[in-house]
């Protein structure tokens, strides 16, 4: 939590102190006018009862209201711009915490994403990320504007009664941080525990809808219900828990506060006989008591949550603290990609490189092949590419397999100079696309699918790009044509479908460096020899690198082509087209 507490007191700055400022006018235009209110009421009373006896009484009832009728103004606009204010500084706030947070996780390299579930990932960087919202607005602000209240107040009232201000000023702050540590030590672990099951509840969902069909297959559906039906009963009973606490919490509270203003009826009662003050002022401390009771009444509702908190900031401080903890290296922004030059040796994940060196270039129009059954490091080299992968990252978790011989050399060199740690991850993804084997339909319509990410592209390009894929005459007959809803994950459209919408994003788009894993996977032949010859104009113009198993049909079949043997192909253009096929197979 403390990592949180420090970002918001740093990113906010003096958004935090104006937040707290019109938070408190707020607060104490509420008890001054209920102060004043209260006086005002029984100074009229008194007035009326002693003209009744006959008694000669001056009462100037304009001043105290207009004291009333500024109040409710200051109240009613301090509430207004405290609302505005704060919930700026929130969505600000959320802001804040995203940036964070993903810069976190393009820190991480591809090994170490995957090594959390998609599940997870959901639950963080949604629930988790929304629970942080908390901690400004029921942590830092409530408590602060509550004490300064009292403490104001009290100021106020030692001018009339200054043992009593001492007292009761020091009840209420005892009050108030006593409930705070209280309300947290007996609600942390079940806020926790709460938070950590409906997770896990939530992971347990998730997999799942995902799994049905396996489930199904293998007669394992009612067993894996019956296990979230036994999370949510555990997560139910953590709940009651929590709000039994709460509560008695709340009672405890509600008991102290009873017992003192029952005191301070006595002592004001015992003052106004005494005449130590007037009968208005001792109503007006009564009044002022009651209001500042309201802001201390709320505790146990804001900290209840404290727990929940606390899990969600700690599942994502690991991710925050990486961007914090890793010093700030000017990064290279490169404009023209003209070519890329790629060693690989000794990687355990590519095994053809542990005999001798992997080696290829990439230059402007040429497309390397690169070839491979399932595991030879095909997925490997493009994480290199795309530098999701660490440049002495040998594959293996064993540290006492790294010798001065056996140590990984992956060496990705740009325009003969520059090496891929370099330069500018952010501005290295916006020069290249990836399409990996897994298709990406988010839960969208055809045309948010398809221009996502980019802000000019017009509903032409869209059906450009459709044409290309062969889903033109497709689009054009749906109800809704662009606007049709894909479903959950492309739920209604098949899986050759979402491949060929996965690759018209691609080609939305304007990269320098284009990789495609088995572009036409779920495709027939004949279609896909149709769209490679339709996209051919797009790939002349760039360098690419297409990963298949064996040299697919589509591709243009040379009987001389060899590995890392360069062939040039006459495209009808004013530049040739040169293909490089590249063997991983041992």
């Amino acid at each position: 939590m403390k990592y949180w507490f420090n970002l918001i007191t740093k990113s906010q700055g003096k958004r935090l102190y104006i937040g707290i400022f019109w938070a408190f006018v707020t607060a104490l235009s509420g008890v001054a006018l209920l102060m004043l209110s209260g006086w005002f009421i029984t100074a009229t009373a008194l007035t009326g009862l002693a003209i009744s006896a006959g008694l000669v009484v001056v009462f100037d009832m304009y001043m105290p209201g207009s004291g009333i009728r500024f109040f409710a103004l200051s109240r009613t606009v301090g509430r207004y711009v405290e609302r505005i204010y704060n919930h700026d500084s929130i969505l600000r706030l959320i802001s804040t915490y995203r940036l964070t947070l993903f810069k976190g996780l393009t820190n991480l390299s591809s090994k170490q994403l995957r090594a959390t579930s998609d599940s997870e990932w959901l639950g963080k960087l949604t629930s988790d990320l929304d629970a942080l919202d908390t901690i400004l607005l029921s942590y830092i602000i409530p408590p602060i504007v509550a004490a300064l209240s009292i403490i104001t107040l009290s100021l106020f009232l030692s001018f009339f009664w200054f043992d009593l201000a001492l007292y009761l000023g020091g009840a209420l702050l005892l009050c108030l941080f006593a409930s705070i540590r209280i309300t947290i030590k007996r609600t942390k672990q079940f806020g926790s525990l709460s938070a950590s099951l409906l997770n896990a509840c939530r992971s347990d969902v998730i997999e799942h809808l995902q799994g049905a069909y396996e489930l199904q297959s293998h007669d394992l559906m009612q067993d894996h219900e019956q296990q979230i039906l036994t999370t949510l009963d555990d997560f139910y009973r953590a709940q009651n828990t929590l709000n039994t606490s709460v509560a008695n919490i709340q009672l405890l509270l509600d008991l102290v506060l009873g017992l003192i203003i029952m005191a301070l009826i006595c002592a004001t009662l015992m003052a106004v006989n005494s005449g130590l003050i007037s009968g208005g002022i001792a109503i007006m401390i009564v009044m002022m008591f009651l209001g500042l009771s309201e802001l201390l009444q709320m505790v146990p509702s804001q900290f209840n949550r404290w727990g929940n908190t606390s899990f969600s900031a700690n599942r994502l401080t690991s991710l925050a603290e990486s961007v914090a903890s890793k010093p700030v290296i000017t990064k290279t922004i490169i404009d023209d990609i003209n070519n890329i030059d790629i060693e690989i040796y000794a990687n355990k994940r590519i095994a053809v490189s542990q005999h001798s060196p992997l080696v290829f270039s990439l230059a402007k129009n040429t497309l390397v092949n690169l070839q491979g059954r399932s595991g030879s490091g095909k997925s490997t080299v493009a994480q290199l590419l795309i530098g999701s992968e660490q440049a002495n990252d040998t594959g293996s978790d064993d540290p006492s397999n790294l010798s001065i011989n056996n140590l990984a050399t992956n060496n990705i060199t740009i325009n003969k100079q520059l090496k891929i740690e370099d330069i500018s991850r952010p501005h290295w993804y916006g020069n290249l696309v990836y399409l990996e084997q897994k298709n990406v339909v988010l839960a969208g319509t055809l045309g948010y699918n398809l221009s996502i990410g980019l802000a000019d592209v017009t509903e032409d390009d869209i059906w450009k790009a459709l044409k290309l894929v062969e889903l033109f005459d497709w689009a054009n007959a749906l109800p809704q044509g662009l606007n049709t809803w894909l479903g959950e994950a492309g739920s209604k459209i098949s899986g050759g479908q979402a491949r060929r919408i996965s690759l018209a994003r691609l080609l939305l788009r304007n990269p320098q460096l284009i990789i495609l894993d088995e572009p036409f996977n779920g495709v027939d032949e004949k279609m896909a020899e149709r769209i490679w010859q339709n996209i051919q104009p797009w790939l002349r113009a760039k360098m690419s690198v297409l990963l298949t198993h064996e040299r697919p049909g589509y591709l243009i079949k040379e009987s001389h082509l060899s590995t890392q043997e360069y062939t040039q192909i006459d495209t009808g253009s004013e530049t040739d087209f040169s293909i490089t096929e590249v063997c991983l197979n041992e």
